[in-house]
This record gives structure tokens, sequence and C-alpha cells, in this order.
């Protein structure tokens, strides 16, 4: 699901971005593709979590932090984690 942040190190104590923690999920899942190409944001434009953010939203699993704003480098709070979870299990 994930690899460290560095080829030495793992950084435990980090903080991790919504970018970070929607494609641990979306990796955990299999990562599957997302049904639509429709992208709401405008800050989501390429990298290696576009698509677990397309998929996370198709599911519900967040909505992003406005209407085309996901702030895929805004560190996600353990709330936002837990609600992530929450959705994606049910």
């Amino acid at each position: 699901m994930t690899a460290g942040t560095s080829a030495t190190t793992f950084s435990p104590n980090a903080g991790c971005t919504r970018a970070q923690v929607v494609t641990f999920q979306w990796r955990a899942n299999g990562k599957p593709a997302p049904g639509s190409s429709a992208n709401p944001f405008k800050d989501v434009t390429g990298g290696y979590y576009y698509d677990a953010v397309l998929w996370a939203v198709e599911k519900n699993i967040t909505k992003g932090t406005s209407d085309t704003t996901f702030s895929p480098d805004a560190t996600c709070t353990r709330g936002q984690i837990v609600t992530f979870l929450y959705r994606d299990l049910g």
C-alpha cells in the first residue's frame, strides 16, 4: 500500500496528505479504475493519486474540500481519515 519516504526511511511520525490517505485506500481496494473520467477538482491534474481521487469521489468516500478543490497536499486530519475509512467500509 505504501513505500517509505526515501530509500532508507519510513517516517512513521510524519503526517499524511489527503492524496496519500485516499491512495492508501484505493490500493487496499485493489486499485479499481474509476467508472468515470469526470474530474471536478481544479487542483487534481495528474500524479500518483489522480485515479485514487476520482475513485474516492465516485464511491462517496470524499467530496473534496470544496466543489472544485480536493486539497491533495493538505495534511489529512484524524477525523478525515476516520470518515474516509467509515465511508469506504460502509
